[in-house]
């Protein structure tokens, strides 16, 4: 027994998980010392021999256990393999049956279709000949001149059957001789319009889609099954909702009674075709009417916003009617469109333009009223633009002060116009003739837009510029006039590019109108120069005037030569640089960029040509001298806030070849060789020299005489 526990125990330390060698050892040595101190090596190797001993006492145990479980293992193999083998061969054999039944079936099938084939047609033949007889003895009774009795036409319970039988009789009837049964073709078609009748009331009557459709598959081959339709299709229309748009309501109707349609009529999709129709005919057309018919010549821009709006609202409404699953024909739509909005779509292109011009005129002609200005005739080249010069040269220009006749609101609503005026022809215009309107409208923008106000108020403040020297300040309104413009072809080009280009779907005339922008966007630059030349001319010319006339020849000769105390600047200085400031100022305020520079180092050179050739005018004092140099200084100061190195270049240079005139005999050689007198030539250096006070004096002639050679 306590062999037995010892082996026990020896299997629950083997089968620890995990298994750990040392700790085992580690437990069997203290089994064998027990709780005692005392180490015997020996005793302690012999007890590991018997307890190796036993361990593989133990393991030989378990070995012969492994191999007896094998053994059965293999046994039980074999004998599975076996079993599966027979089971294979019984399930070949199940299978070889299984195809010759499937086989024999398929035989069997084969006879017995052919069998049903044959009962078929002798059924087939039979019925036919069943329902002839039927046929011959119904055709007897209109034969005799007597009350129909036959239970089927009395019966109104077998409705569909007579109309079976009156459809048949009325076939048969129409064949034959018109002479000869005459008067029985009568009593069938009496009958058949009876019957026909009864039915379409039947129908109207009743409410069970089984027995609905029963009735349109017979009566689809009648003669009125399209009354039937059309009262079908009015008793839709007058219980169908009535809402705020006319639109969502057919959209609506259609929606809700398409899967009724399609229980009730073995043709539905024509019988949508119809109720469609009658839609448009009836309560579309009357929306369209009553919307526009009122406004045509009346409020043209409430007429043709009111055109889009519908033609659009009806296109998206056709085309939300193709999602139905039994849709209309795409052309049928079209055309009941096209019938309904014809009274409008064949004038559309006239009153389009018609109302653009109206519009463009009253735009143009509330601006100047408000501006108290009659137009003119301002026609470029030729003979008007000589008399306007001759007029110019002869000061009887009008000077309109600051106002530049035109404005970014007028260009606005010019645009805006336009913009419309596109959107609703792309829509509206037949696409034959879309591309032809377009092009015309935006003929009509440039027309109104540039030649009649941005081209005009430019030629207007032309021909208020002076062309000869003016002797009063003249107005420097055409800067306003450029900034103004640029701000308006910004606009339009914005516009142009965002909505207009967008809508010319056409390539080629895509083409054609940026090429007409391009043209006459040049055409308004090329004015634009030919008015700041001008405009620059007239300044530059009051200047040349103030210097000719304000400039006296005892401005550089003061009477007292003694004192330097009140030398400042002559008068006619005060004048021009306060011009020049002002002129700056509005300039800065029109202009920017490349434009301002430009027009500012024109301004400054001229000045200062015009300053060189002044000061050869003059001879001068030792005061005068300073005083010149001094106003040269207040010219230099007053164009230097304009920022233009080119200008400043030339006005230093101009400074330099003053102080020649001031300076003192032994510093005259540096100054002459000072580096902002390289620009000039010796020979104007020496005519300058010769200006001095003191050029007569011997020393000084000998002194430039030595810095000359």
């Amino acid at each position: 027994m306590a062999g037995q526990q010892y082996f026990a125990t020896y299997v629950q330390d083997l089968e620890q998980e995990p298994f750990d060698v040392t700790d085992f050892v580690e437990r069997l040595a203290w089994r064998i010392n027990g709780s005692s101190d005392e180490f015997d090596a020996v005793n302690l190797k012999n007890k590991f021999e018997e307890e190796i001993g036993s361990l593989q006492l133990l393991s030989d145990q378990f070995q012969g256990k492994i191999n007896v479980k094998d053994a059965e293992l293999k046994h039980v193999k074999q004998q599975y393999m076996l079993s599966l083998q027979e089971a294979h061969e019984r399930n070949a054999t199940i299978l070889d049956k299984l195809k010759r039944v499937e086989g024999t079936m398929a035989e069997v099938s084969t006879k017995v279709v052919h069998l049903g084939d044959q009962l078929e047609t002798v059924h087939a033949t039979r019925a036919k000949a069943f329902d002839a007889l039927q046929l011959i003895k119904h055709f007897n009774e209109f034969v005799a001149d007597q009350p129909l009795a036959s239970n089927i036409f009395t019966d109104p319970e077998r409705l569909l059957e007579s109309a079976q039988i009156i459809h048949k009789l009325s076939s048969i009837a129409q064949e034959l001789d018109k002479d000869k049964f005459g008067k029985i073709q009568q009593r069938i078609s009496n009958k058949y319009s009876e019957i026909e009748e009864m039915m379409i009331d039947e129908f109207m009557k009743s409410t069970e889609v089984k027995h609905l459709r029963e009735i349109t598959d017979i009566l689809i081959e009648f003669q009125r099954y399209n009354d039937l339709l059309d009262k079908f299709v009015d008793q839709v229309q007058t219980s169908a909702a009535r809402g705020n748009s006319v639109f969502n309501d057919i959209l609506d109707m259609c929606k809700k009674k398409a899967g009724v349609i399609e229980q009730i009529f073995p043709n539905p999709a024509s019988v949508m075709s119809k109720l469609i129709l009658n839609a448009y005919n009836r309560r579309l057309e009357e929306e369209v009417h009553m919307k526009l018919k009122h406004l045509k010549g009346v409020d043209d821009e409430q007429y043709l916003s009111s055109l889009q709006d519908l033609y659009s609202r009806t296109l998206r409404l056709n085309e939300e009617l193709q999602q139905l699953k039994h849709k209309p024909d795409g052309q049928f739509v079209n055309l009941i469109t096209s019938n309904l909005f014809n009274f409008y779509l064949k004038t559309y292109i006239v009153d389009e333009e018609t109302y653009f011009n109206e519009q463009c005129n009253n735009i143009l002609q509330r601006f100047y009223e408000s501006k108290g200005h009659q137009k003119r005739n301002l026609t470029t080249g030729g003979l008007q633009e000589l008399k306007r010069d001759l007029n110019a040269r002869l000061r009887n220009v009008e000077n309109f002060g600051d106002e530049t006749f035109l404005s970014e609101e007028v260009a606005i609503n010019i645009l805006q116009e336009i913009r419309n005026a596109f959107s609703r022809s792309k829509t509206l215009c037949p696409s034959n003739k879309k591309v032809e309107v377009m092009k015309n409208l935006y003929e009509l923008l440039v027309k109104y837009l540039y030649r009649e106000h941005v081209l005009y108020a430019i030629e207007l403040i032309i021909s208020s510029i002076p062309i000869s020297e003016p002797k009063t300040e003249p107005a420097s309104n055409f800067f306003p006039v450029v900034q103004k413009a640029s701000t308006i072809t910004h606009l339009f080009v914005k516009q142009f590019d965002d909505s207009i280009l967008p809508l010319l779907e056409d390539r080629t005339v895509q083409q054609e109108c940026e090429s007409a922008k391009n043209g006459t966007l040049r055409n308004l630059e090329t004015r634009i120069n030919v008015g700041l030349e001008k405009q620059i001319n007239a300044i530059t010319g009051y200047i040349r005037y103030t210097l000719s006339t304000e400039q006296k020849k005892t401005d550089f000769k003061p009477d007292e030569e003694s004192s330097n105390s009140n030398i400042s600047v002559t008068f006619t200085c005060n004048i021009i640089c306060s011009y020049l400031s002002k002129m700056y100022a509005v300039v800065k305020d029109s202009l920017d960029g490349a434009n301002l520079t430009t027009v500012l180092t024109e301004v400054g050179i001229r000045v200062y040509r015009m300053l060189f050739a002044h000061i050869h005018n003059f001879s001068y004092s030792i005061n005068g001298s300073i005083l010149l140099l001094c106003d040269i200084n207040e010219y230099r100061r007053t164009v230097a806030t304009w920022k233009i190195s080119e200008v400043n270049e030339h006005m230093e240079t101009l400074h330099a070849l003053v102080n020649l005139l001031v300076v003192v005999p032994g510093n005259l050689e540096q100054a002459f060789n000072s580096p902002l007198l390289a620009e000039y030539d010796r020979e104007t250096l020496f005519t300058i020299l010769l200006l001095r006070h003191d050029a007569k004096n011997i020393a000084i002639v000998k002194l430039i005489n030595s810095i000359m050679k």
